[in-house]
């Protein structure tokens, strides 16, 4: 009589493979948030938002945007971060998005937003006079 160990042993670790492989294809996606410090880059009469503040009018948006009453939209997915985030000397940027499709047409949109602000270490490494 065989015994069905070996099968379901090799069930199991075909499972945790997958999830494991699961974890890595989305783990990036929470990577690049930034715990942004209060400064915030300011360029004329523009003040960019930190990364949290820009994911949230993303949302905000968004909702607005694909509302079952009053949107246009179907969100395809949800606000997101948009490529790597970049470094310019202290200051961290990048962009978030949403992906959405028209409701009478079937037309596919990209809509971006820009944060930008100096993270938590990189700022109190500043503040000391570093330059």
């Amino acid at each position: 009589m065989q015994s069905s160990y070996p099968r379901f042993c090799n069930r199991r670790v075909s499972h945790v493979l997958t999830l494991v492989g699961a974890l890595l294809v989305f783990v990036p996606v929470f990577a690049a948030a930034v715990e942004c410090g209060e400064e915030r880059f300011v360029s004329g009469d523009q003040t960019l938002p930190s990364h949290d503040e820009a994911m949230a009018k993303c949302r905000e948006q968004a909702a607005a945007m694909t509302d079952p009453v009053t949107g246009t939209y179907t969100a395809t997915h949800a606000c997101h971060d948009e490529g790597d985030p970049g470094q310019r000397g202290p200051w961290r940027y990048g962009r978030v998005a949403v992906d959405v499709v028209t409701r009478d047409g079937g037309d596919s949109y990209t809509f971006e937003g820009l944060w930008m602000c100096k993270p938590v270490e990189e700022e109190a490494f500043w503040a000391n006079g570093v330059r």
